[in-house]
């Protein structure tokens, strides 16, 4: 059922893109530290950005911080990457990667030393690439 829920949550969201004109940006916000979910969310941005040639921005936050956090050993998808090896190629292709401070702070006990190598950490920032013009906005 929540599949069917998200497929049809999906399909509304690019449904209205389409009446509105192609997106210029997706931004995915990874709120969960599963490691099938993150992967989803990481791989469906990651595809989008290089299919459309948009940008991309993911935002770890709540739970999702833990995925970023350098000090913690990644968790490994099925297809045998680790989650860290994804954000690293979403990285290497150009995409943007955030972490919520406060949520590293309050849930991860993070700081920014411990984020891997081109994840930013910036006040504000996750909200700022969330709002922007022609920005296709996805929840994991």
């Amino acid at each position: 059922m929540k599949r069917i829920l998200v497929v049809l949550i999906l399909c509304c969201l690019l449904g209205s893109t389409a009446f509105a004109g192609e997106p210029k940006r997706v931004f995915t916000s990874v709120t969960t530290d599963d490691v099938n979910k993150a992967a989803m969310a990481i791989k469906f941005t990651h595809n989008i950005m290089k299919n459309k040639g948009v940008k991309a921005t993911l935002f770890f936050n709540v739970y999702g911080v833990l995925l970023v956090n350098d000090n913690i050993p990644s968790p490994i998808y099925p297809s045998g990457q680790s989650i860290q090896d994804l954000v690293k190629a979403f990285i290497a292709d150009g995409g943007v990667v955030l972490a919520c401070p406060m949520c590293m702070k309050n849930v991860g006990g993070m700081t920014k030393a411990d984020l891997m190598a081109g994840v930013l950490s910036d006040e504000g920032a996750g909200v700022n690439a969330a709002v922007l013009p022609d920005t296709l906005a996805l929840s994991y």
